[in-house]
């Protein structure tokens, strides 16, 4: 008599069901090496929409020049730390040899404490702008004004409030036209930006923005710049970097031959490292998946071989009703298989649910694709198959008569 998947299924379900801590013990091995892996690719994959949309977000058309640029050397970074500091007066140059093929501002910032009568906040970033920052930074005013023209050239005493500035040291009041102190000196407040939101649990709106001037007058040192260019013509971005290299250059004495002393920093760079990482901890990650879909698959093999075993009688009877090798092959390797995706299946919830609630209660985010829960269920497949095959095999080659006789 042959057996049908439906059948053999059914039997398959008897089994784990007749000794279920011997089952769980089984599929320990599969579960946990599905769930590191759905859990580590929906993570990975949900930190890379997520980085690559906030840092896009800033524009894919923007660069920053610095001292040091994108650098992760920390004797390189010692070393480029001794250059000049880039200042106003070379992104205003920037600034006016590029004309209208991009936007060019000048920010430098330090941290300070900022106050509104009893109330105070520490360590806020003070940001002090020049040039078309507003452009630059795809700045969104919430209430009141940006900065303008003439508050940069006449350092004004004016700032703009980052929303969760605004948020604690105005709650419930309008913000507009107040004077808070930063440092020790008071700056009346203009406008409030509309909300960023956080990038990997950091704040974006815990920031006070005022004139470049004006930050000289707070702080008793000149600060090195960040210059941020914007191509208005996204397909020229190549080419407006490669024009500020040569400006600056000019700008800053620099000879042919010799290495840039600034630095330059695209979005790109930044995705580059991130992904470099993230392939880093997702190969480490399945590496330890694999070994543990390894140990699961070696442990159904064996629980198999046990079962064919205990059940060499019901395979002589089954071969003396006519049951074919093939037949009692396929019997158990659909146990194996159906073994295997149970555990797949625990593991996948298991993943999913470790995915979510990671981001629910950290600022990783997840997200859940089709591809990462049919890798899962796929490679629990395959162990049940590429595993079980010896133990169907083992069972079908059983004579029946010598079966039948078995004690």
């Amino acid at each position: 008599m042959a057996i049908d998947f439906q059948e053999s299924t059914g039997i398959a379900f008897q089994a784990l069901r007749a000794n279920k801590l011997r089952s769980l013990l089984t599929l320990l091995g599969t579960i946990i090496g599905v769930t590191a892996v759905i859990a580590v690719i929906s993570l990975v994959q949900g930190m890379n929409h997520y980085v690559s949309d906030r840092l896009l977000a800033q524009g894919s058309n923007v660069f920053w020049v610095d001292k040091i640029g994108f650098e992760m050397d920390n004797d390189k970074i010692r070393e480029a730390l001794k250059r000049p500091d880039l200042t106003v007066v070379e992104a205003e140059a920037v600034r006016d040899a590029l004309g209208r093929k991009a936007y060019v501002k000048a920010e430098a910032g330090d941290n300070e404490e900022v106050k509104y009568l009893q109330k105070k906040m520490h360590r806020i970033q003070i940001k002090g702008v020049a040039g078309d920052f507003q452009l630059v930074d795809d700045q969104e005013i919430e209430i009141g004004r940006p900065l303008a023209d003439v508050d940069v050239q006449r350092r004004r005493s004016v700032a703009v409030l980052g929303s969760e500035v605004a948020d604690e040291l105005f709650p419930g009041i309008d913000p507009l036209g107040r004077s808070i102190q930063a440092g020790n000196r008071r700056f009346q407040v203009v406008g409030v930006a509309k909300r960023k939101g956080s990038f990997f649990g950091e704040s974006q709106d815990r920031y006070v923005q005022i004139p470049y001037g004006a930050l000289l007058k707070l702080v008793s040192y000149t600060p090195s710049v960040s210059i941020g260019v914007k191509s208005a013509d996204a397909g020229k971005f190549e080419q407006v970097m490669d024009e500020t290299r040569a400006i600056l250059r000019v700008v800053r004495h620099v000879r042919p031959g010799q290495p840039d002393n600034f630095g330059i920093t695209t979005p790109e760079a930044f995705l580059g490292l991130w992904r470099n990482f993230t392939a880093t901890a997702f190969i480490v990650v399945i590496g330890v998946a694999a070994i543990s879909l390894l140990v699961g698959g070696i442990v159904i093999m064996n629980t198999m071989l046990v079962s064919v075993t205990e059940r060499t009688r019901e395979i002589g009877v089954r071969k003396a009703l006519g049951a074919r090798r093939g037949d009692i092959m396929l019997q158990f390797l659909v146990e194996a298989v159906v073994l295997s995706l149970v555990g797949g299946a625990i593991g996948v919830a298991l993943g999913i649910s470790i995915a979510l609630l990671v981001g629910a209660v950290s600022p990783l985010p997840a997200a859940v694709s089709g591809v990462a829960v049919g890798l899962g269920v796929g490679m629990s497949a395959l162990v049940g198959v590429f595993f079980g095959v010896y133990p169907a095999a083992r069972a079908a080659k059983l004579d029946p008569v010598d079966a039948l006789r078995y004690e």
